[in-house]
């Protein structure tokens, strides 16, 4: 076998390198340019906040014994909140009816989680006010 037959066809004559090469060689540069900016954007642009939340809640459901309303926490913050506390108060004229209080044991950065509040008076025949009360962070 002459040394020209074991060439690859296709490949450069002078060094023995084939196109092929040339092209994952290209590829891989490229993979790892995209990842160095990728990451310098990340540590010059994106701002690590504190938890931000935010609760909204569905409409009231008879429960057993009451009546159930359920609620969804967003965390459109940077870090986790844990222990998040959820209250509703429920009020008519002005005057504090009822308050019902919910544990979300955490709600990670840029996600929710759901739950729900148990009243034993109608909240639909007062002004319910659903908002996230306390938290801590890992």
């Amino acid at each position: 076998m002459s040394e020209d037959d074991a060439r690859e066809p296709g490949g450069d004559a002078e060094d023995g390198t084939s196109r092929g090469e040339y092209v994952l060689g290209a590829l891989g540069a490229l993979v790892v340019l995209l990842v160095l900016g990728f990451l310098v954007h990340q540590a010059v642009f994106v701002r690590d906040s504190g938890p931000r939340l935010s609760v909204t809640s569905s409409a009231v459901q008879a429960a057993a014994g009451g009546w159930s309303v359920p609620f969804e926490v967003r965390n459109e913050g940077g870090t986790t909140a844990e222990q998040v506390q959820v209250t509703g108060v429920l009020s008519r004229d002005g005057e504090e009816v009822q308050q019902a209080t919910a544990t979300i044991d955490y709600v990670a950065p840029h996600s929710r989680q759901s739950g729900a509040l148990l009243f034993s008076v109608d909240p639909g025949s007062g002004t319910l006010e659903i908002r996230p009360a306390a938290y801590t962070t890992p």
